[in-house]
């Protein structure tokens, strides 16, 4: 459909202040729903308990179900390469809207070739760059701004090009494009535009000087191409938030925030104040930590440190969304770390119940202790040959079975 762009900028917070293998198909949809009663006579079938850690995150998807909700259900996903790769947050984005509105893709990254997003295509021309170079790092790098997803990019100006087109055929409504950039220098400056809509040139202002994160909200009239084009200096851009129109039908949106090779110091490295407005600006009812893997690669495991990790993620999280429920995922199995990701497990479990956090057990619901290999020897195989990923097919499963946990004791 033809695109009828408007943009307004808006600043979101100082800066000054302190892909793994993708083989087979999808596993078969999830039943969510509460099985019928055998006879006409027989009692109804009492409603599972449910979490109650996720108490108002479900109550939000009631109040969906329900059509009495004028917002967006946000569920933010931090965490490493198994969450990169938006297979297993795909598969629970796609049983939760299915089920309770198409909102669109969230949050995709703009530039950066190693990553992707189902139903979204992204293309780049020339060189771009991502800063910080080592994403995963869990000391701060510079001055630790780096948006919502935790790494920013640059491309050539001039030459380079980065294009997000939706693809999804289920988005066919009015769609909203926020992108969030950052001006570090008045030189700076770029172009952005949807399909064949006018150019918006984005150059620093005396009323938004450089040096802050900032937002310009585009707007098409169904799916369409956003491009952006550095012309001059070296503007960073710090990804792309694609959402249906609430006002149309609310639905569920899943930002996927994965980084290949995070762990829960990723995020705490990253400039508090900066990371914590773009949490506040999306609003999630639902916060999910993702780690744990990486921590079990550690030579010396310290599962005290991990603990209190988690703890300190989920308070600075609730300092900006106070409302939001947090849901804590235990590694998946490791082939080479047999004896360590257990430890790793039973931290985040610690953490998780002194948090408020929900926990779900993916070591446990994989098989455990050398499940990886089991699922690697399957044909098709759940699981890659590198004992630390999963295939496509693997990680769909388990997003589909994660999609059971945060639905448990919902009506169907």
């Amino acid at each position: 459909m033809p695109s009828r762009p408007v943009a307004s900028a808006s600043a979101s917070a100082s800066a000054e202040a302190p892909a793994p293998p993708a083989s087979a198909s999808a596993a078969a949809p999830i039943e969510t729903g509460i099985p019928e009663a055998i006879t006409s006579a027989a009692p109804a079938p009492a409603l599972p308990a449910g979490e109650p850690e996720l108490s108002r995150f479900q109550a939000a998807l009631r109040e969906l179900a329900r059509g009495g909700r004028k917002a967006h259900v946000r569920i933010l996903w931090l965490g490493d390469s198994h969450g990169q790769a938006d297979f297993w947050t795909g598969a629970l984005r796609d049983v939760l809207q299915k089920r309770f509105g198409k909102a669109g893709p969230g949050f995709v990254h703009v530039g950066w070739k190693q990553y992707r997003h189902d139903g979204v295509k992204l293309t780049t021309d020339d060189k771009w760059t991502i800063r910080p170079k080592v994403p995963a790092a869990s000391s701060r790098t510079g001055d630790g701004v780096f948006g919502l997803g935790g790494v920013v990019t640059t491309g050539a100006a001039g030459s380079g090009r980065a294009r997000v087109n939706v693809t999804d055929e289920g988005l066919s409504s009015r769609l909203s494009w926020d992108v969030c950039y950052r001006l570090r220098s008045s030189d700076d400056a770029f172009e952005v535009s949807l399909g064949t809509g006018p150019k918006t040139t984005i150059r620093a202002t005396a009323t938004e000087p450089p040096g802050e994160l900032r937002h310009l909200t585009l707007v098409s009239e169904g799916r369409e191409t956003l491009q952006v084009v550095p012309t001059r200096g070296n503007p960073e851009i710090c990804g792309v938030v694609i959402e249906t129109d609430p006002a149309d039908r609310p639905g569920v949106v899943l930002d996927t925030l994965g980084i290949n090779g995070a762990r829960f110091g990723t995020p705490l490295a990253w400039d508090e104040a900066s990371f914590g407005a773009e949490v506040a600006r999306r609003k999630p009812s639902l916060v999910v930590l993702e780690y744990g893997t990486n921590e079990a690669g550690d030579v010396a495991v310290d599962p005290v440190k991990y603990t209190q990790r988690l703890v300190r993620l989920v308070e600075r999280i609730r300092r900006f969304a106070p409302d939001t429920d947090c849901l804590a995922l235990a590694p998946t199995d490791r082939a080479d770390t047999r004896a360590r990701t257990p430890l790793v497990r039973d931290a985040i479990r610690e953490g998780a119940r002194q948090a408020g956090c929900s926990f779900w057990d993916t070591y446990a619901v994989m098989g455990g202790e050398g499940s990886i290999r089991a699922w690697a020897a399957e044909s098709p195989a759940r699981a890659a040959g590198d004992g630390v990923h999963l295939t496509q097919r693997g990680y769909r499963e388990l997003g589909t079975s994660l999609a059971t946990h945060v639905l448990r004791g919902l009506p169907p």
